[in-house]
């Protein structure tokens, strides 16, 4: 088991989120041992991140919770048209909608506020599972550090 998996808890790997103009401020960063309660449904692979900012306002606000199972597998064809969690080959983390690309093994991530990335090369995506508001996430962090 993870740290924290034991006690109902979950890591927050990190923080993500753009300035308006889509520009990507924070991916993953490093562990600070921040922990969530596990969301319902989740397992002991599940994770979070907390949003910074405002790029996904109405979806997501400054300060929420975005949860997803931290499985690191392709993209499968029920993401299409979803927003979900991605990392690209550059090493970033985003929250972006999931489309197709203009060739196989491409896709497209559209962003809630902000350009869409054209044909990026991803090495794996998730399904978000739960997303914590602000004002309930504030309650329930326990800091790590």
């Amino acid at each position: 088991m993870r740290i924290g998996v034991e006690d109902g808890m979950v890591r927050i790997i990190g923080r993500v989120g753009a300035n308006p103009e889509g520009t990507v401020l924070f991916a993953t960063g490093h562990d600070a041992g921040d922990l969530a309660p596990i969301p319902p449904g989740g397992t002991d692979n599940a994770v979070a991140l907390q949003v910074v900012g405002h790029s996904m306002h109405g979806f997501a606000d400054d300060g929420a919770l975005i949860y997803f199972e931290d499985q690191r597998t392709p993209p499968t064809p029920d993401m299409l048209g979803h927003v979900v969690v991605v990392e690209i080959d550059t090493d970033e983390v985003l929250v972006k909608r999931l489309l197709r690309g203009s060739e196989r093994g491409r896709f497209d991530l559209e962003s809630l506020a902000g350009p869409t990335r054209h044909d990026a090369k991803l090495r794996w995506a998730a399904h978000i599972t739960a997303i914590i508001p602000p004002y309930q996430a504030r309650r329930i962090i326990r800091m790590g550090g």
